[in-house]
């Protein structure tokens, strides 16, 4: 009788030791487990942070021919409200269009404030220097051109440069997808939008004003992409921004000294 109480009493003594070492395993285990996959959660976030753009655009034109919202892929939902010093506060847009990493520089309004050059220059340069930017798209209401408009396309030439129009394309929005049947007549007809696409090598594209339809978008994309491939795979670079610079610069010696003189340029 004595042997058998001992024998349970060791069977007991075991089964309790087993039970411990496997519930620490399992302690140990999910640990182990825990810190992996925040590991691994860290790593993504720091891998998409770290992500650079497959394509850098910038958007200009009316902000009018835009309705801002949650769904609008392209702009997102915040209307720029960019006065005088405020235009420090453009921000890159980080996008997803068709999986890929899309970066918007949204300047969309710009050159209807009245703004100090000087600053202005200042933090667009910065833009530029940061960033390689692949297209312009200037944003026009479709069947809705306005001297505001035109306007619009002399201030990037002036800003940034006779140059940028190589990368440029026009947006035209709609409301109605009727409206996309008359663009061609509308062209003919329209002498001033037939010059303002020709100073864009007649690049255009059409999508609703919302910006949410995803094909239109997808659609958008290749068209960059083609004009991308057009420009040689070149993107508009600070040397061909700060070249503009010095020369508006030298043109307003010029004039300046012309004044003193008494002399007027044309």
């Amino acid at each position: 009788m004595g042997v058998e109480k001992e024998k349970r009493r060791t069977d007991t003594i075991y089964k309790c030791c087993f039970c411990f070492i496997s519930n620490a395993m399992d302690a140990s285990l999910e640990t182990d487990y825990g810190a992996l996959e925040q590991c691994d959660s860290d790593s993504s976030d720091k891998s998409i942070e770290m992500t650079k753009p497959e394509l850098t655009i910038v958007s200009t034109g009316n902000c009018a021919a835009i309705q801002f919202g949650y769904g609008n892929i392209l702009l997102g939902e915040k209307q720029p409200n960019i006065k005088n010093l405020e235009i420090r506060t453009i921000v890159p847009l980080q996008r997803k269009i068709s999986e890929r990493h899309i970066s918007v520089i949204n300047m969309t309004g710009l050159h209807e404030n009245e703004l100090n050059l000087d600053s202005a220059n200042h933090v667009i340069g910065q833009l530029v220097n940061e960033n390689e930017i692949h297209a312009f798209i200037f944003v026009v209401r479709l069947g809705q051109l306005t001297d505001a408009d035109k306007m619009g396309l002399e201030w990037l030439q002036r800003v940034f440069g006779d140059k940028v129009l190589q990368f440029v394309m026009i947006l035209f929005t709609y409301e109605r997808e009727e409206e996309c049947d008359t663009i061609k007549d509308d062209m003919k007809k329209n002498s001033v939008l037939e010059q303002l696409l020709e100073k864009c090598g007649g690049r255009y594209h059409t999508c609703n004003k919302t910006m949410n339809n995803q094909s239109e978008m997808r659609e958008l994309m290749k068209k960059i992409d083609h004009l991308f491939n057009e420009n040689k795979q070149q993107h508009y670079t600070v040397e061909i921004y700060n070249t503009t610079i010095k020369q508006g610069e030298e043109l307003k010696n010029i004039t300046c000294q012309s004044g003193k003189n008494g002399v007027l340029v044309s």
